[in-house]
């Protein structure tokens, strides 16, 4: 696990001290060249940093928020009380930044490619416990640890990766509402619990909402790279009724 939090500790020290009383414009706001969203539901906003050196970033702001790094960077960044700390960013790179941040930036070298997950659960308050979440049994990660590896977990995420070679299989699992970023290149062949088949590609920077998936796969080719952001204010929003 020591791998996905290699990050430089005065960055996460940063991180804890870098809000101000007045907190600067939203990113996508201030630099839309970089922050895009892809897309955005009740539970999730998720956009897309892409900016190749010598890029800077004005100061900006982010509510709470999984990065997830999808290729490498070295970037300056200033924080809101003027300190400046270094981030290296790096394929598979995943930190839950849960008081969300406050910064501006400049690219010393590679490109920066991040994915952004806010969890808009988390910008709210926390009044006592949060109703514990329920999963199947046949959850993908109690089903098929040696897949599905937890990388975090707090009152707002679960976040897990999978990884698989060609010729994997992976039985009947389940998953609850969740982001779906791919870090590589794979075919599978999808079984669904009606017993259909589908033919389902993923590719770098493949990035979609799945909601309450239930299926079994094959690699045919290729090697699956995913890291699955699930929101647990899905699994507790209560389930519409059905006729």
């Amino acid at each position: 696990m020591k791998h996905y939090w290699a990050i430089v500790p005065a960055f996460a020290l940063g991180l804890t001290v870098s809000a101000s009383a007045q907190k600067s414009q939203d990113a996508v706001i201030v630099d839309p060249k970089v922050h895009s969203v892809l897309f955005e539901n009740e539970h999730v906003r998720v956009f897309e940093a892409r900016a190749t050196y010598p890029a800077s970033s004005p100061m900006h702001s982010h509510p709470p928020f999984v990065f997830i790094g999808m290729d490498n960077a070295r970037a300056k960044m200033r924080l809101a009380d003027g300190k400046t700390v270094f981030l290296d960013v790096y394929p598979g790179q995943v930190m839950w930044v849960g008081d969300g941040m406050e910064h501006s930036w400049d690219l010393m070298s590679g490109r920066v490619r991040v994915i952004a997950v806010e969890v808009k659960s988390a910008r709210k308050p926390v009044v006592g416990a949060l109703p514990a979440v329920t999963r199947k049994a046949n959850d993908a990660v109690a089903v098929d640890p040696d897949v599905h590896h937890v990388l975090l977990e707090n009152d707002h995420v679960r976040v897990f990766d999978a990884r698989a070679g060609k010729g994997r299989k992976s039985p009947m699992h389940s998953h609850p509402g969740f982001v779906f970023i791919s870090l590589g290149t794979a075919r599978l062949n999808m079984t669904l619990p009606d017993g259909k088949n589908a033919i389902f590609d993923t590719y770098p920077g493949q990035v979609m909402w799945m909601d309450n998936v239930e299926h079994a796969w094959e690699l045919l080719s290729g090697e699956v790279q995913v890291i699955a952001v699930e929101v647990k204010s899905a699994q507790r929003a209560p389930k519409a009724k059905t006729d």
